[in-house]
């Protein structure tokens, strides 16, 4: 071998064998108090990847065979509801994502002074966690880290933080202009927001005691969630600069009974008023232009939906299981139009819902109307038939839903019929063809094409197949030549000849 070729292999191997011992690969161990980990060596740091522990006090230790723990990964204790307290060493800098959730009895947590992230849901679902410290390290904080911890009654801030502060246990960043998180088990049932700009997502989910909120007008973003499930909210008056009403933003305030829509917002999120089931009338305002799916889903309480000017854009998923809507209504210069109380689109081609709480026994579907939105039949309980014409060509999924005793009659080769043969739940019975007797083809209409195929499925042609319910025209319960001769001069014209 040339010496240049050799020297080139040999700088090769060198540069393996260096890269090894400065990448020196992480390898697993367990110790005998039942700790899983990962180190650096060179570093000499350890990371915490799990636990098969059984102790309900936990003390995690800094140091593990040598090696300093800086780090818990993420998951690394999840779902360990035997764990009562534990106590997080100052080396750890940083706490993975969902590393505690669910330890449901966790009700003292001690957070070491190095402690500078907190991943998203860390603690989320930690219901016993009573209060919650955060070091002066504290700079990041992940989304839903302390969500479902039903018993949180406060958050203290070491003084020292730079980038979180706690006032009267309410958790703001250091500059005050977002409130980031309402301990859920804090008292008191009214609570006034300083003079911040934002509301974080699910800011004050979940609170069991606030039956009101008062915001100052300095809010200008309140994050989906905000206010989800505070079983004792009744009120909140939003202040005049927001533009949308976030997803789930009141979703499960049970007692929340009086809108007030500001007149700058444009659009109503997906679940925003999700089973509030306290409200019973529903205006929606000239300004709003959007509502999203199931934005009032499960508002049982609501009997009448007033439809203004403003609105674009709404899909019957709006109101899905709204099973007290006796009717909707529509302003005259609304981009919708309401007949019988049940809601179209402006030129009426659109069926958009029907209410859930009408009287309406038997309702015939127009011929102008050629689309059925989404849950535009929706638990309609006293519906007991539904005709649906030829001219209906769109069905958008699921277009009927939870009408248990329904039946629903659809004719031969129409859209309906293909659909609810593929989509068969939410009704009791489908039935098929009552009016287009003869039309075996099922395409519609009665023609020559229905006659050649009946007379060749009489002469027991192979593969042909027909709507047999259309055949039997002379009702004797035999499909044969009588009915194909019936059929003949039916599409021939002649007088007195009648399907049946």
């Amino acid at each position: 071998m040339k010496p240049n070729r050799i020297r080139t292999v040999f700088s090769v191997l060198v540069a393996i064998v260096l890269a090894f011992a400065v990448a020196a690969p992480a390898f697993a161990a367990e110790t005998s108090n039942g700790y899983q980990y990962t180190t650096d060596s060179l570093m000499k740091t350890a990371q915490i990847t799990g636990y098969t522990g059984t102790a309900i006090t936990l003390t995690i230790p800094s140091v593990i065979e040598g090696y300093t723990v800086t780090s818990l990964k993420s998951e690394a204790f999840k779902g360990k509801t035997a764990l009562l307290s534990v106590t997080i060493p100052d080396t750890v800098t940083t706490i993975g994502s969902d590393c505690f959730y669910g330890c449901t009895l966790l009700g003292s947590l001690d957070l070491g002074k190095g402690v500078s992230s907190i991943g998203t849901g860390a603690f989320q679902n930690c219901i016993a966690l009573s209060t919650v410290k955060l070091p002066a390290a504290t700079s990041s904080i992940g989304a839903d880290a302390f969500r479902g911890c039903k018993a949180l009654a406060k958050y203290e801030v070491n003084e020292s933080n730079l980038v979180y502060k706690s006032v009267d246990g309410v958790l703001f960043n250091r500059l005050m202009t977002t409130l980031i998180a309402y301990p859920p088990a804090r008292s008191g049932a009214s609570y006034t927001v300083p003079d911040v700009s934002v509301i974080d997502d699910y800011a004050f989910s979940g609170s069991k005691s606030l039956s009101e909120v008062t915001l100052p007008a300095s809010v200008i973003t309140i994050g989906k969630g905000a206010f989800k499930d505070c079983p004792a909210l009744t009120k909140v008056v939003l202040p005049q600069k927001l533009s949308k009403l976030e997803d789930e933003l009141f979703s499960g305030c049970k007692k929340l009974s009086a809108l007030s829509f500001p007149t700058t917002v444009k659009s109503i999120g997906a679940k925003t008023f999700a089973d509030c089931v306290a409200i019973q009338a529903l205006t929606i305002p000239d300004n709003v232009t959007t509502v999203g799916n199931e934005a009032f889903a499960g508002c049982t309480g609501v009997k009448t939906v007033t439809i203004n000017k403003g609105l674009t854009a709404i899909s019957g998923s709006a109101f899905s299981g709204c099973t007290g809507i006796k009717e909707f209504v529509a302003s005259s210069d609304a981009n919708y139009v309401a007949v019988k109380g049940i809601l179209f689109s402006k030129d009426g081609t659109r069926l958009i819902a029907f209410p859930a709480g009408s009287t309406i026994g038997s309702f015939t579907i127009g011929s102008k109307v050629t689309t059925i939105g989404a849950n535009a039949f929706d638990s309609c309980k006293t519906l007991k038939k539904l005709t649906i014409p030829a001219t209906v060509k769109t069905l958008v999924e699921p277009c009927v839903k939870n009408c248990g005793d329904l039946v629903i009659y659809v004719e031969y080769g129409s859209a309906a019929k293909a659909y609810f043969q593929s989509h068969t739940t939410g009704f009791s019975t489908l039935k098929i063809g009552a009016d287009k007797p003869g039309d075996v083809n099922e395409d519609g209409t009665v023609d020559n094409a229905d006659v050649i195929l009946l007379r060749r499925y009489v002469a027991k042609w192979k593969d042909v197949t027909i709507q047999k319910g259309a055949a039997d025209v002379n009702k004797d319960n035999e499909i044969d030549n009588a009915d194909v001769i019936l059929i003949r001069r039916f599409v021939a014209g002649w007088k007195n000849v009648t399907l049946k």
